[in-house]
């Protein structure tokens, strides 16, 4: 059977595939630890994702096997292949396959690592030309951010240039992790084309109940139910950026010492709450503070944030991050809410309160 016959859940497949790729993962279950396989196998006519309890040694990514007494199952919607003990991997030594690349399209707040290739469609911001060297040749790189109604995601493409505010469909772009979130990379194989006459709305307003994966640029309103005891006032090194506790930067003894200012506090929008961190780009504007004028206010930092957040309902610009499964956001902007706000039921959700 070829893959794009596969249609329903079937228990007794017949294949002849190319394995594109192999991951393996180690699970703790009540019976002790436990290891499966997944990736993606693919012919000449589509790419299927699969799930396997027993994988050969000998079999590898770009190896052409015919695989026997496998089942799909509908897993999130999609159908995947699972291979068990009763599944015969059989290798074929020599040949060769031409695999049909076919990629779901994608919402950007939907991508996952669980699909390692997607096509998506989006505005393109923010991007940036970088020069670098690698073994000995000179090569290029573009960095910026793709977006979407639904999120905003790093974007980086190796040697192809993209026009920023201009929409693009990108098929096969490549995911990964950065910094926390979800990132699409441009490679020799993806495929970008322009769309002309697209409207994407960039608003993005959410409640933080259906946010589910890290989201870029989405806007969130909700109370600021705590205030952590330590926000305020912080050293950085301005070499490396980072925290100093001590005196110096430990890496960078004779580097100078900025001022950063820092908050976390937790928002409550009455479908869920979520611990926020507020850097000075956030912070300052909120609390009308200009950048030199930190050292000024370097004892009263907290009581302004306490005056101003602690209690009160505001509207944020944020970046959803995931750590350990767990959603926090990283504030880009931060304002008071407004009538207009209220007026428009944003936040109390056609209450009328």
């Amino acid at each position: 059977m070829k893959i794009d016959e596969i249609l329903n859940e079937n228990n007794n497949l017949d294949l002849k595939v190319k394995i594109l790729s192999v991951d393996k993962r180690e699970v703790t279950t009540p019976k002790g630890n436990t290891v499966y396989y997944y990736g993606l196998v693919g012919d000449e006519t589509g790419v299927l994702s699969y799930t396997a309890w027993e994988f050969p040694t000998p079999v590898k990514a770009g190896d052409v096997v015919e695989i026997k007494y496998a089942r799909t199952k509908e897993y999130n919607g999609r159908l995947r292949l699972y291979f068990d003990s009763k599944t015969e991997i059989i290798l074929k030594p020599g040949e060769t396959m031409d695999v049909k690349n076919t990629y779901r399209e994608e919402k950007l707040q939907e991508i996952s690592l669980k699909i390692p290739f997607v096509s998506v469609t989006g505005k393109v911001t923010g991007m940036v030309k970088k020069e670098y060297n690698k073994d000995g040749r000179n090569l290029v790189i573009y960095n910026g951010f793709i977006e979407d109604d639904t999120s905003r995601v790093r974007l980086s493409s190796f040697g192809k240039e993209l026009e920023n505010n201009k929409v693009y469909k990108i098929k096969g772009a490549k995911v990964s992790e950065f910094n926390k979130q979800m990132e699409l990379s441009i490679g020799d194989k993806t495929e970008v084309f322009l769309v002309n006459d697209a409207n994407i709305n960039l608003e993005r307003n959410y409640k933080i109940a259906e946010i589910i994966n890290p989201a870029g640029g989405i806007n969130i309103m909700g109370f600021v139910i705590t205030l952590g005891t330590k926000s305020g006032i912080i050293k950085r090194c301005s070499i490396c950026n980072k925290p100093i506790t001590a005196s110096v930067c430990p890496d960078h003894p004779d580097a100078k010492t900025v001022l950063d200012t820092f908050s976390y506090f937790t928002v409550d929008d009455g479908t869920k709450y979520i611990q926020c961190i507020g850097g000075k780009n956030a912070i300052l504007p909120f609390l009308n503070i200009k950048d030199d004028e930190i050292a000024k206010y370097a004892g009263d930092i907290y009581s302004k944030l306490n005056d101003n957040l602690y209690g009160h309902a505001v509207k944020m610009n944020v970046d959803f991050i995931k750590k350990d499964n767990e959603l926090s956001a990283r504030v880009n902007s931060i304002s008071s809410i407004n009538k207009e706000d209220i007026k428009n039921d944003i936040l109390l959700n056609n209450s009328g309160d």
